[in-house]
């Protein structure tokens, strides 16, 4: 039988765990890998050095559970809610979905830009920009683009609107000044300029 003085410790384990990678989230958003210490992780979270190598053994170790989380988060989004039958209204909310994660949580953000970075490995982007090439070319085959627009650029365009609104949050949150318009605005005219029933 477990007793209550373990249950103690381990609830407080567990919460130190989850302090220590909201902390290294923040610092790995806002000042990327290289530039996050452990030190300054540490004063973030409000810890000693020697709590944060009982659960993290170095900065990378570190930068994988923040990144685990947050392309956790991503998967999860990306897949809930009903199916869409149309591939446009089904893009838009797939991207709709995961930018609002990517503005409102920080986990994810910081998630995305270790993988950007290279020091964290992850297909998550790669799974990303596939799901957005798969629902282009069904409505390319519906005829819902408009024509002449390749799938590539399409992909991209999407790619850069959706980095660009993550950008865009990580710039305001350093002080660097008001985020941009809305995303779902700004998503709409997108969409205008790659569906053929606005033409």
């Amino acid at each position: 039988m477990i007793s209550e003085a373990h249950m103690k410790n381990s609830e407080r384990a567990a919460s130190t765990r989850a302090n220590l990678v909201l902390s290294a989230a923040r610092r790995f958003d806002r000042y990327g890998y290289e530039g996050t210490t452990l030190s300054s992780v540490c004063m973030e979270a409000n810890v000693t050095l020697g709590a944060l190598t009982f659960h993290f053994r170095c900065k990378a170790s570190l930068a994988s559970a923040v990144a685990q989380e947050g392309v956790d988060q991503l998967r999860r989004i990306s897949t809930e809610g009903p199916a869409v039958t149309a591939a446009l209204p089904e893009l838009s909310l797939l991207v709709l979905r995961v930018t609002t994660a990517l503005q409102g949580n920080v986990h994810t953000r910081a998630a995305v830009r270790l993988i950007q970075e290279g020091h964290v490995v992850s297909d998550w982007l790669e799974v990303f920009r596939g799901e957005v090439l798969s629902l282009l070319e069904r409505a390319a085959a519906n005829g819902d683009l408009v024509a002449g627009v390749r799938l590539h650029s399409a992909v991209c365009l999407v790619m850069y609107v959706v980095e660009g609104a993550m950008a865009d949050v990580r710039r305001a949150g350093a002080g660097g000044g008001p985020t941009g318009p809305d995303f779902a605005e700004v998503w709409s005219a997108v969409l205008a300029g790659l569906a053929a029933h606005t033409r």
